[in-house]
């Protein structure tokens, strides 16, 4: 196993399982249509494209290294399933918090569906969710679309590998980029094991227009968003980290040679204010700061790290080191920014309306926010450990947000 998959499972606690997943919601069918025996048939088709979904952990030594081995039969019941939502969305989004707090065994593959009825009258939706050593957020995007139709590729997936020579000296600057990076500041002493998921539904044209209007990429806009529904609606968790909240961006590095089934993103910290500033300061102070994540030296040393540091430490040295770095000393949230499919997709004949991104918490960081672009819109996907943060009113005030800084009617006329 990659040492960037197994950095996962050193990470992982009983208090902060580590899947990646999203909540896939159809619009209206019937009721043949999405039958957990329909789902079940269909990802037994797609099992040649889905190691994974066949493979699970051999039982290691504290010596030997993890790696995936075929099993005899899949337990497909255990697998796939289905649930009912007793109130709506609300239901599907308290599911999804279930099943992110429970740990996955690890003596099967690593992986589940849960197919959700009744967010409304014929609407379904599935949760999928991997554990995080069996792929990133883009590479477990990348395995859904083998159950979707058409076939498509994600857009911006692919890039090409720097040279030896740019490779040697990218690492070699973006470590000592990230040697002074230092800790996190304040903590959040309060945590539990329980989680929230909320969802918050954006219009994509409309967050790019927010962010052309100030100059700065999607990414500083979110990042802002979460800023601002922190210092708006918890403001003591802003007094307690001191005014600011330390974030961690992955950030993908995936070229034509790397398959679904792995870890292969960076990831790089930026502090942003929590002071109440007016966003527009807020959101170009940002954009200042993350100049930092479009630096090719610092993304290629954090991946440097994840790989061939780590695979030439022993097995309990590197879970020494992944268990050191990885939470609350040195982030309190994670935001990831992903792209998605620009066209219509279906699975087993049902329209997909919208898809959200499920991120798992670091241990001890109590915040984690995924944006994934869907067919114009932008589906954010908000986990949280309600000790700390109230994920209902978290993703309430994204929203909001997102209205009171868009465009005004004068700019939008000005375009037209």
């Amino acid at each position: 196993m990659p040492s960037s998959d197994a950095f996962f499972l050193h990470v992982e606690t009983a208090e902060a399982p580590q899947h990646v997943g999203g909540l896939v919601v159809f619009e209206s069918s019937d009721d043949k249509a999405l039958s957990v025996e329909r789902v079940t048939e269909l990802v037994k088709g797609e099992l040649g494209r889905l190691p994974r979904f066949r493979q699970r952990l051999e039982p290691s030594s504290r010596w030997r290294r993890q790696r995936w081995i075929d099993v005899a039969e899949v337990d497909w019941s255990w697998h796939i399933g289905e649930r009912r939502s007793t109130d709506g969305w609300a239901g599907v989004r308290r599911i999804v918090a279930e099943l992110a707090a429970i740990p996955m065994a690890r003596d099967r593959p690593m992986w589940r569906i849960v197919m959700v009825r009744d967010l409304e009258p014929g609407v379904s939706a599935m949760i999928l969710l991997l554990h995080h050593a069996v792929a990133d957020g883009i590479g477990t995007m990348i395995q859904a679309l083998n159950l979707f139709r058409p076939r498509v590729e994600l857009p911006g997936v692919r890039g090409t590998t720097p040279g030896r020579a740019q490779l040697i000296g990218a690492t070699i600057a973006g470590l000592a980029q990230l040697a002074t990076d230092g800790g996190a500041g304040g903590r959040l002493e309060t945590m539990s094991a329980r989680r929230e998921f909320a969802t918050a539904d954006l219009e994509l044209a409309a967050v790019r227009r927010a962010a052309s209007r100030w100059g700065v990429r999607v990414t500083d806009l979110l990042l802002g968003l979460v800023a601002e529904a922190v210092v708006s609606t918890h403001p003591e968790v802003a007094t307690r980290l001191g005014g600011r909240m330390r974030v961690t961006v992955p950030l993908m590095l995936r070229d034509t040679a790397v398959a679904a089934e792995t870890n292969a993103t960076a990831a790089v910290m930026v502090d942003v204010p929590l002071d109440g500033r007016p966003f527009d300061e807020l959101v170009t102070e940002i954009s200042r700061r993350t100049t930092r994540l479009r630096t090719p030296s610092r993304a290629v040393a954090s991946r440097f790290v994840m790989t061939t540091g780590l695979r030439a430490l022993p097995g309990p040295a590197a879970g020494w080191f992944a268990r050191a770095v990885y939470g609350r000393r040195f982030f309190h949230a994670i935001v990831s920014n992903m792209p998605g499919p620009t066209q219509s997709l279906s699975m087993d004949g049902v329209t997909i309306a919208t898809v959200y991104p499920i991120l798992p918490l670091a241990p001890g960081s109590p915040l984690a926010m995924g944006a994934l672009s869907w067919t114009g819109s932008l589906g954010i996907g908000l986990a949280t450990d309600p000790a700390t943060f109230d994920a209902d009113v978290l993703a309430a005030r994204v929203e909001q947000l997102v209205s009171a800084h868009g465009p005004d009617e004068s700019e939008e006329e000005s375009r037209a």
